[in-house]
């Protein structure tokens, strides 16, 4: 089954520190990294994963207005359908269990929250945004130099990854067919800002583990419409 968009709006909803520190509270929602060893931050050009490293402690400056970092693409999931829940919308994502494992489907004609897909997200690309750019001080708070992306092409300090709905491979085509429903454990693409390349500015491209957490790795969401020939980015 494939899903395809006709148009697509190009504002984005960037989900923020302080979005995020909402969900948690209100829930006591624990993220993967804090209960699967730690999150990854990238020190002195490696990457080092640290047990107390987190949404809330990112190992650099990050104030309520920031994009949050340091989570999942699971994480990303579950924020999108507490938030479609909370202004009374109907849930754009639902978890069936099987003997193997758990699969995940999306409804793209939902009002509710949810990822964007490969497709949507280059319709209507974010600025590059760097995580952590205000005066707060985490308190483990490092000089962190960022990779061009987690599979690199060059380096530029601004890059930031967001998680996209679709499965996939980073080497693999960038269609624009999206399953429906897909094993819960696959890998998951995720789009950045640019990397510096020979071409100049391209588009980082990448796959994860969708349990992954880094502070490379944040979030935006798309809101479904009702009309499943348009999906809009929410301001």
């Amino acid at each position: 089954m494939t899903s395809q968009t006709n148009e697509v709006h190009a504002e984005k909803r960037k989900v923020t520190v302080g979005d995020f520190r909402e969900f948690v509270s209100r829930t006591s929602y624990l993220t993967d990294c804090e209960r699967r060893g730690g999150g990854w931050i990238y020190v002195r050009r490696k990457w080092e994963q640290k047990p107390d490293a987190s949404w809330d402690n990112p190992y650099m400056e990050q104030d309520e207005e920031d994009p949050v970092v340091l989570v999942s693409w699971h994480d990303a999931v579950m924020f999108a359908n507490w938030k479609s829940h909370r202004e009374s919308l109907g849930q754009a994502y639902r978890f069936v269990p099987t003997d193997t494992e758990c699969l995940v489907s999306v409804d793209f004609a939902s009002a509710g929250y949810r990822l964007p897909t490969e497709h949507e997200w280059e319709a209507a690309p974010s600025d590059p945004l760097v995580p952590g750019t205000n005066s707060r001080k985490s308190v483990n708070a490092v000089a962190q130099v960022f990779p061009g992306g987690l599979w690199g092409e060059g380096g530029w300090q601004s890059d930031r990854l967001e998680w996209c709905w679709d499965p996939g491979n980073p080497a693999g085509n960038q269609s624009i067919v999206d399953f429906s429903t897909t094993g819960f454990a696959q890998p998951r693409i995720c789009r950045g800002g640019s990397t510096v390349g020979q071409n100049g500015r391209q588009p980082s491209r990448g796959a994860c583990d969708p349990f992954a957490a880094a502070t490379t790795l944040g979030f935006s969401l798309v809101r479904g419409d009702r009309t499943p020939a348009r999906i809009r980015l929410d301001d």
